[in-house]
């Protein structure tokens, strides 16, 4: 019987969910060589090959692509019975950032599930523009951030997933025939507000800003009131709102990278146990 120490499984899924054994080295607070001599045991272990290695790039052979998913089950299930059964536990406060649609529609159960296992740990919660919240984390101002990526790298940035955005109204089929669509938006600096304006003039479709407001209750009691369409990601549409049909003809939205940014190098034990909860939560979320 073949047993796989887990701090081999761990290297492993870091060094994938970062995509760079270097990154992974520091997150890990080990040195390259030591990550290296890891991922090779573990590849001698099951006599596979775990990488495919071009340059400094890597990516998951077939095989690896397989553990992958094993792995984070192992390691989840792992750091479940330690947070149980282990003492003392974990405590802290941990300096949480997210979009406002985030906070509102999608990552309270995240985070409320969060809370829930580990009561000795506090979040402290705050909402903002993504572009904003990345320069904070950057600055050391956050310990975890979500966010939508912009196009400067970040070197808090851990891991992505790619999500879809909608137009987004109230059901108004009135709204949707004007001549110069009136759009509801967050402020200069919202990627949301540079996609939709993006869409709207690559499609040649006129358009004015009817209301902007830094926060999501805002947005959506604009969208609910008929004064114009906004966009949104179509995993933080409220109930309250619809989703405009493709069939109506509005143009095709670029979808954008929700990131995971955390604090690097000095993350408190209960940061780091956040940064994993969130990691599988979103990874079974955008699995559907």
């Amino acid at each position: 019987m073949i047993n796989i120490p887990t701090d081999l499984l761990r290297t492993f899924s870091t060094v994938n969910d970062l995509g760079s054994i270097t990154r992974a080295a520091e997150a890990l607070g080990r040195s390259q060589p030591a990550i290296s001599l890891q991922l090779q045991r573990l590849e001698d272990l099951l006599e596979i090959s775990l990488f495919n290695r071009s340059g400094r790039k890597i990516s998951l052979t077939e095989e690896g692509e397989i553990l992958r998913g094993y792995a984070k089950q192992i390691l989840a299930q792992n750091d479940e019975v330690i947070s149980r059964l282990k003492t003392p536990k974990v405590g802290g406060v941990v300096r949480v950032g997210l979009p406002n649609d985030f906070a509102v529609s999608l990552l309270p159960t995240i985070l409320g599930g969060f809370t829930s296992a580990h009561d000795g740990i506090t979040l402290e919660v705050d909402c903002g523009i993504s572009r904003d919240l990345i320069q904070a984390v950057d600055k050391n101002d956050y310990d975890v951030v979500i966010a939508l990526c912009a196009d400067t790298p970040s070197p808090s940035l851990a891991k992505t997933w790619s999500d879809r955005l909608a137009w987004v109204g109230n059901g108004d089929v009135a709204l949707l025939s004007q001549d110069t669509l009136p759009l509801i938006v967050y402020p200069q600096g919202c990627i949301y507000r540079q996609r939709s304006v993006d869409a709207l003039n690559r499609a040649g479709k006129k358009w004015r800003i009817s209301y902007s407001s830094p926060s999501q209750s805002g947005i959506e009691a604009a969208v609910k009131a008929g004064l114009g369409l906004t966009v949104l990601s179509e995993k933080t549409v409220p109930d309250s709102l619809e989703v405009v049909p493709v069939e109506s003809g509005y143009p095709g939205l670029a979808d954008v990278e929700v990131g995971l940014f955390y604090r690097q190098g000095d993350l408190s034990e209960a940061g780091l146990r956040l940064v994993n909860y969130i990691t599988a939560s979103m990874d079974e979320l955008h699995q559907e």
